[in-house]
C-alpha cells in the first residue's frame, strides 16, 4: 500500500465543443481593440507633498536668486581677468615684435660687407692702370685699414 506510488490517468473526450468561426474571432478582437482605444492612458500628476508650502518655496527661490547673483559676479570678474590678460598679451606682442624689427634691420645693416667705397675705388684703379698696380697701393691700404677697423669693431661689438 504504501511502498509504491500509483499513476492513473484520465482523459476526457468532450463532445460538446463550441467551434467558433474566423469571422466571429474577428468581430470580437475588433470589439476589444475599440474598447482599449476608447479608455484614455491615464496620465501621472504630480502632486507636490504636503511639507512643501509657501516658505520652501520663497527660500528655494532667495536660494536661486543667491546662487544667480554669485554666477554673474565670477562672470564679470573673469571678463576682467580675461581681457587684462588681453592686453598684457598684446602689449607683449607688440614689444616682441618690435624687437624683432629691430634685429632684422640689424642684420640687413651688417649683411652688408663693409669698406664698400674703399673696395669700388681700388678696382677702379686697377681697372684704369692694368700695367702699373703700383699706382694703385695708397687705394689698397685704404682698403686694408678699413676692413682692419671693421674687424675691430665687429669683435668689440660681440664681446
Amino acid at each position: 500500500m504504501g511502498g509504491s506510488q500509483s499513476v492513473r490517468k484520465l482523459s476526457v473526450d468532450n463532445e460538446n465543443a463550441i467551434q467558433v468561426s474566423q469571422e466571429a474571432l474577428d468581430r470580437i478582437q475588433a470589439q476589444l481593440n475599440a474598447k482599449q482605444a476608447e479608455q484614455p492612458t491615464p496620465r501621472p500628476q504630480y502632486a507636490p507633498p504636503p511639507y512643501y508650502d509657501t516658505h520652501k518655496q520663497n527660500e528655494y527661490a532667495a536660494e536661486e536668486a543667491y546662487w544667480a547673483r554669485r554666477i554673474e559676479n565670477l562672470k564679470r570678474a573673469h571678463e576682467k581677468i580675461n581681457s587684462g590678460m588681453h592686453l598684457e598679451y598684446q602689449k607683449t606682442l607688440k614689444e616682441a615684435n618690435d624687437l624683432f624689427d629691430l634685429v632684422q634691420a640689424d642684420k640687413v645693416v651688417n649683411k652688408l660687407p663693409p669698406c664698400q667705397q674703399e673696395k669700388g675705388k681700388m678696382l677702379e684703379c686697377y681697372s684704369s692702370n692694368p700695367d702699373k698696380s703700383l699706382l694703385c697701393s695708397v687705394l689698397v691700404n685704404e682698403f686694408n685699414d678699413c676692413v682692419c677697423r671693421s674687424r675691430i669693431a665687429a669683435v668689440s661689438a660681440s664681446s
